[in-house]
This record gives C-alpha cells, structure tokens and sequence, in this order.
C-alpha cells in the first residue's frame, strides 16, 4: 500500500487559495496510480477556495440547477482509495462541490469535518411579532444582509441572493420545526407565496411587513429562530454517481448548500458513524440545507449505520428510482422518454442492456419489462429508448422504470431529528430493514410512496420491516405527514387482489404518541403489526385523526411472513 501525506504536495492547514490547486496534482497522481493508496492528512483546518478547481457540467438529481460546478476533491476515475483524516477539518468557500466520486471502485472517505466558510442560509431570531408585521434580528457580520427597494438580499461568498426561497421557522425551546407550522416563501411568482415589504429599522433589526390578506403563523413566536432560505439546493457535499463499494466514515457534517449525500447509479454504499450536526460553537439552528442521504437508482446494498442527522432541511433519508413519462411512441419497440419533474433533468435513466418496466401512471401497476436494445439522451428534457423487442402496452402518458436497481437497505442504530419534513422515504423492491433508530420527525417519520404523476420518484416496495424502533413524537406538522408512518403512493386507481406496494411488517416499536394516531396507509397488499408499545405522552396538542387510517388495504395482521 502507498502512502501520501499531503504535505508532500504542500498541502497545509490554514487559508491558503493554493490548497485547492495542490489538491487537483495529488488527484491527479492517485489516479495513475496501480496500488491500493492512502490519502492522509494531519490535525488541523485546511480551506478549499473554488477559485483554481476543476469544473465539469453535472445534472445534479433533485438540486435546483444543473450548471457548471467547481470541485474540490474530484476522485473519478480513481480505485481502491482511502482518503483520512486525523482530527481534520475541511472548510469551503462557496460556491464549491467537495466530493464528486464518479466512475469510482472502493473508496472510503473517513475521520474528517467539513463546513463552509459562510453558510448559504442565514438565520434571524423573531423580536416582535403581530398578524401581519414581524420584527427580526439578523446577526449582520455573520450573515450580511442589504434591503433594496423593500427587498432583503443576503451577501456570502460569491453570491448575492435575495430571499425568495422564504424562512422555516423554529422553536427557540426544542431547536425544531414549529407545531403546526409549514413553509413560507416571500414574493414569489406563485399563488401561495407571501408578498411581503422589508425595512431595516436600525443595523440588524429588519421589519417584513405582509401585503394583501396573507397572516404570519398563529403558532408563531417571539424568541423563536427563523432559517432564512435565499441559496439554491445547488452543492451536495458528496456527489456519488456510477461508482461501487463507496464507504463514507466517521464524518462530521455541519453544513453544505444541498444535501449531504446524494448517490446516483452507485453499487454498496456504506454511510457509518456519518453525522449532520447542529456546529457546537456556532450553534446555527440548521445543518445543510436539503436531504441527508439521497439515493437515485443504486444497487446492492445501501448501509446507513450509528448515524446522527439533525436540523437538516429537508428529509434525512430518500431512496427511491425515477419515473420517465412516454413523451411518443414511435414503433412497438422505440419510445421518447420525458423527464419532467425539473430537478431531474438530465440525469439519464440507464444504458442498453439493463431491463425497464413500462408502468401504467394511473395504477402505477406494470404492464411489461424489456431489455433495453439502444439509449440515447437527445437533450436533458427527452431521450430516445429502444428495446430489443417489441413491448407491449407502449402508450403515451405510462412511465417507464430501470428495473435492474433495486438496492437492499438496511438502517440501523440511528437517530433522526428536529429536520425540515419527514424521515425516511423508502421506495425500493429489495429487502429494507430499518432497526433499532430514534425518530423525532416533524412529519411521517416513515413515508413510504412513489408517485408517477407529480415528483415521479418510483420504486414500488415488496419487503418493509420496522423493528425495536423509538417514534418520539412525530407527525406534530400535518402539512408533512398524516401519521408516525405513512403508506401513500399517488395511485388511487386499484386493480382487484393487487397492490402497488406489497408487504409492511411493524414488530417491537415503541411509539410516543401525543395522539392516537399510528399508521396512514393506502394501495399496500399487507400490513402486519405485533409487540407495539404506546406510550401517551402530552408535548402538544392532539392532531385529530385515527390510530389506523387505511384505504385499498388488502390485509392487515399480527401473523409475520419471515
């Protein structure tokens, strides 16, 4: 094995805008090289500037845009690899991806801390409060702000956003999504945005007036936090995509302009004693700024193993496919796919030999599979498919799914709390486990869909089992989920005796329920519940709802398949 200290290429802790050149030699070098290799660095903080990075055009699944990105640690290409810290610290400066493993083979990536410089959300604290005026308090040299004409912009480095994106408020108390809170965005061109007028008072006390008949929230307070959203979801901390066996250990994440993982086409990925939190000296109330852990079309196993997500602003974990809609049907073998939920453009749906299923977008039911003959991205809104035989069922309108990526998923040992939306969102055919976690969700802590009309994120599941779980108080936000866990595909069109999802186990949870309710679940052949525990508990107000709410449910019972 080959060892590298960094400092051989004067790579150093400190603020040096070299460090990001000096990185891309080292790459560079690890890339031709034939043995196993080990990238070490030393105590300390080491910055990466996007100013001499590498830029490549990617399309990003469920990012906000797909541009030219600057990189900081581009491993493609690169095998059996192990880059570790040693009490290390990366801090970028946006606007910069740290991580894109592409076309990768076992890479592990453990014992560092990363953050950025300036966060791509600010934060303000609410000082006075009236149905339709606020008062805030903005740290401004923290998070430098300027209001012109009524508007409110923010400064960071090499960015200049005003704040349509809108704020998510929190509770001073719990670090947590308010109860009964929900979204707002300011002076968007859509009907449900608020219009609102900015003023500055004095140097960091910043007035939003309302326009029209819109009110703040009824559960708002003064003293709570307000996460000031006006950066796009546009750099994931680790871009995984076409790699196998990625390993990513003992990292500590506070912060990112997009989600903390997001896989796309990856074979085993490992994410172990990977934790997303709150920083402890800065004490901002978010984390990184979209999903934790996104996987798109992976395969084997997906491990997520003694992690720790907090205050990220969005769901901790999402795996699921993607849907293509048959934009036109040109022979009983040729279709053009759409893509058109927008934050998939551009990522295409897989490669000839690879088997798709043609799915029916009402029932969401398959109608045929074949093995894919030719693949073809004419543009990233269309691509071309043609199958190695004649299909049936072709029909403008049915969606199309990669049925070669189903991963195993196994959760295991962690916790999840105080984020924006729900838990995990589970949508894959292999087998999932999810044991032994604590979940204090906003929403559903488990929300099990597909939808093949709207976000077109597809996976319709065949085994769930939930085992020795703690759901402490969830679903207190019903914009983001109806129950604990939720069972929703988009589908409400049944075909007699078959379901788009299959089997649901629920074994030796305990579940802490300010309310009765329990399970939403739809369009699932078999529920199976035993060895629950409830305990009452009186951290907010009931939500009214049933304690099993079902509709198209074939089966539920206390007699397990395994």
């Amino acid at each position: 094995m080959r060892q590298i200290q960094v400092k051989e290429f004067q790579i150093l802790p400190g603020d040096f805008r070299e460090n990001t050149l000096k990185l891309r030699k080292l790459l560079d070098e690890c890339r031709a090289c034939e043995e196993e290799t080990e990238i070490l660095f030393e105590e300390g903080v080491y910055h990466f500037y996007p100013d001499y990075a590498e830029e490549k055009l990617l399309y990003i699944s469920n990012h906000d845009e797909d541009t030219i990105k600057k990189i900081a640690f581009d491993l493609t290409g690169c095998r059996n690899l192990t880059l570790r810290g040693n009490k290390t610290e990366f801090r970028f400066h946006t606007d910069i991806l740290p991580f894109y493993i592409h076309s990768c083979e076992n890479v592990t990536v453990e014992g560092i801390t990363i953050d950025f410089q300036r966060t791509g959300y600010s934060e303000a604290v609410i000082r006075e409060l009236e149905p339709k005026r606020m008062v805030m308090e903005i740290n401004k040299e923290e998070y430098p702000y300027e209001i012109l004409h009524g508007r409110l912009f923010f400064r960071g480095e090499n960015f200049f956003c005003e704040m349509t994106h809108g704020c998510l408020e929190m509770d001073a108390e719990r670090m947590a999504p308010v109860y009964m809170g929900h979204d707002i965005s300011f002076n968007r061109p859509y009907s449900w945005s608020y219009g609102a007028v900015f003023k500055e008072l004095s140097e960091g006390l910043v007035e939003v007036t309302l326009m029209g008949d819109r009110e703040f929230l009824k559960t708002s307070k003064v003293g709570n936090h307000l996460i000031l959203r006006h950066h796009a979801r546009t750099h994931p901390a680790f871009y995984v995509i076409y790699s196998k066996n990625t390993v990513l250990r003992d990292i500590m994440l506070y912060h990112c302009t997009g989600m903390a993982v997001i896989a796309q086409f990856d074979e085993n990925l490992t994410m172990e004693r990977f934790d997303i939190r709150i920083h402890p000296v800065k004490k901002r109330v978010f984390t990184v700024t979209a999903d934790g852990f996104h996987c798109i079309y992976c395969k084997g196993q997906i491990l997520i193993k003694d992690c720790f997500l907090e205050n990220q602003l969005d769901d901790p974990v999402n795996i699921h496919g993607i849907y293509g809609r048959i934009h036109k049907v040109l022979s009983d073998s040729e279709v053009l796919v759409e893509l058109v939920e927008g934050m998939q453009k551009g990522v295409p749906l897989g490669k000839s030999g690879e088997t798709f299923g043609v799915i029916n977008n009402e029932t969401m039911l398959d109608v045929s599979a074949e093995v894919l003959a030719e693949h073809k991205m004419l543009n990233r809104d269309y691509q071309y498919m043609r199958f190695a035989k004649p299909v049936k069922g072709l029909q403008e309108g049915f969606v199309v799914e990669n049925k070669d990526y189903a991963p195993d998923v196994l959760v295991e040992g962690c916790t999840f709390q105080n984020n924006r939306a729900r838990g995990l969102l589970l949508t894959s055919a292999g087998e999932v486990i999810v044991r032994d976690n604590t979940f204090r969700s906003a929403g559903a802590a488990i929300l099990i869909e597909g939808d093949s009309n709207y976000w077109f994120e597809s996976g319709a599941t065949k085994s769930i089992l939930l085992e020795k779980n703690r759901f402490i108080d969830c679903a207190y936000v019903p914009d983001w989920g109806e129950a604990p866990i939720q069972v929703s595909p988009s589908a409400k069109k049944y075909e007699d005796g078959v379901r788009y999802h299959k089997y649901l186990e629920i074994r030796d949870n305990d579940f802490y329920c300010f309310d009765d309710r329990l399970v939403s679940a739809q369009n699932i052949e078999e529920i199976c519940m035993y060895g629950n525990r409830i305990h009452k508990t009186d951290s907010f107000e009931p939500i009214p709802g049933e304690k099993m709410k079902l509709e198209g449910v074939l089966r539920v019972t206390d007699q397990p398949h395994r």
